[in-house]
């Protein structure tokens, strides 16, 4: 067998003698060609195929891939050579034209992962909640966040009442809002921070005390002020959802601190600060949390889920109020930490060992720890989860746009595919069901796509 590349190049009878006395020293990529193909004749061709990469020459253990400037001879090793991940991943092994001709089921309740929908003003009343149950949601959430006197109470018999009619199993999970920061009144909004000015970050010295003037105070609650004085020079402070960026350069006294603005822009009244690089020394159960918890523990919960947790000794903390409370151990709700703060990644092993699941939030986590990194962390915690047998959900803008149209875009319907395809149990719509111009059609949206998921999920496992 002779093998021989054509090549374009100069005529002239300098330029064949060089080629001459190139093609007399040992030539490595047409040696390997010449191999491969020895290799592919002898199996019978099993597995050649032709292509046109550029020129290279790439090995592996399975798979020789053999390239040249013109043509190439690819081999594959036979699916009783490759690992069991390979063999479930190698092309030949799809069948595309079964794949576009399957279809999934057309019921979206007829699936496996569940649907977390958060109530709220687009929700609140019995025919709406009877209109998501019949569309398909698995679990409500009571926001304690906005949570006014009253309203828990009612919302709770009521979704018993349409479950029960309905004959389906509807889960409640109540959320607790945990130690929010928000910077206080504005005196003139919006109070303009301009790259590279300095600014101070205090506690109020006085109830009616306003941000203005280059000072941003913060009301006194014992979480922010644990926050204040925990921050150390260099360390980064962002608002209103990181629109706004300042690091840290002075401490002036216990309650005050000096930060040079590197992301401006207008602070308006009451928006949240972050930050970060802080594990703050405080508990993950503010007085709110606490009053809100001993209401939700008489409900009979599924779940009930933690705010900003950093460590393992915050789940610690509503399992002693359930034991305070005396809940008993076997009808006890699971505990979902809500997973936001990198200090929570960095402690996730000691914090799932307490709890009974993980949620991943990726609102402020995105603030906090960059939006590029979530994904990665996103299969990270899911696979935790999964290892470790707990209940994972996966929520934040999934269907964003839905919030105010009928239909999502394409990018947040990948995003509840990939999330299945992660492992994860549940996902979780926020605003388009609370405030969400139709939230019965968010839910039936967010169903057909899992159905769908669900068909090809093990495909495409594992993922990490």
């Amino acid at each position: 067998i002779s093998c021989s590349t054509a090549r374009a190049g100069p005529t002239t009878q300098g330029a064949r003698a060089s080629r001459i006395r190139r093609s007399r020293r040992p030539n490595a990529s047409l040696m390997m060609r010449t191999i491969a193909l020895c290799c592919a004749l002898a199996s019978g061709c099993e597995g050649m195929a032709l292509a046109r990469p550029a020129a290279r020459v790439a090995r592996t253990g399975a798979r020789a891939v053999v390239t040249g400037r013109a043509s190439a001879v690819r081999m594959v090793a036979t699916r009783n050579e490759l690992s069991a991940f390979a063999k479930k991943h190698s092309v030949a092994s799809f069948d595309m034209d079964a794949l576009v001709s399957k279809t999934g089921n057309a019921d979206p309740t007829a699936r496996s992962t569940k649907i977390v929908a958060t109530l709220g003003p687009a929700s609140f009343d019995e025919a709406m909640i009877r209109k998501l149950v019949e569309a398909g949601v698995n679990i409500f959430r009571l926001n304690s966040s906005h949570r006014r006197g009253g309203q828990f109470e009612a919302l709770v018999p009521t979704i018993r009442k349409v479950s029960a009619e309905l004959g389906k199993k509807v889960e409640l999970l109540g959320d607790l809002q945990g130690p929010k920061f928000r910077c206080a009144n504005v005196a003139s909004e919006p109070m303009m921070l301009a790259a590279g000015a300095t600014v101070k970050m205090a506690l109020q010295t006085s109830e009616d005390e306003t941000c203005a003037d280059g000072r941003i105070v913060l009301a006194h609650t014992k979480e922010q002020d644990a926050m204040v004085r925990g921050l150390t020079v260099g360390m980064s402070v962002l608002l209103d959802d990181g629109a706004m960026k300042m690091r840290v350069s002075k401490r002036n006294s216990p309650d005050e601190i000096e930060c040079v603005v590197e992301v401006g822009g207008g602070l308006k009244s009451r928006k949240g600060i972050n930050v970060p690089d802080l594990q703050i020394d405080c508990s993950a159960l503010t007085a709110k949390d606490i009053d809100d918890a001993t209401f939700l523990l008489t409900q009979d919960l599924d779940y009930i889920a933690l705010s900003f947790v950093q460590k393992g000794s915050d789940i610690q903390e509503l399992i002693d109020l359930m034991d305070a409370q005396g809940v008993p151990k076997n009808n006890r709700p699971l505990i979902i930490p809500k997973i936001e703060k990198p200090a929570a990644l960095r402690n996730i092993d000691e914090i799932l060992a307490l709890a009974d699941g993980l949620m991943v939030a990726r609102g402020d986590l995105g603030v906090e720890l960059g939006l590029e990194r979530v994904p990665f962390f996103q299969k990270v915690l899911i696979a935790k989860a999964n290892k470790a047998g707990k209940f994972a959900i996966t929520a934040t803008q999934m269907l964003e746009s839905m919030i105010g149209a009928e239909t999502p875009t394409r990018a947040e319907v990948a995003d509840v595919a990939n999330a299945v395809f992660d492992g994860t149990d549940a996902v979780m719509l926020s605003g388009e069901s609370a405030v969400g111009v139709n939230p019965p059609e968010a839910v039936r949206m967010m169903g057909r796509t899992i159905v769908e998921a669900e068909l090809h999920a093990e495909m495409v496992r594992p993922s990490i």
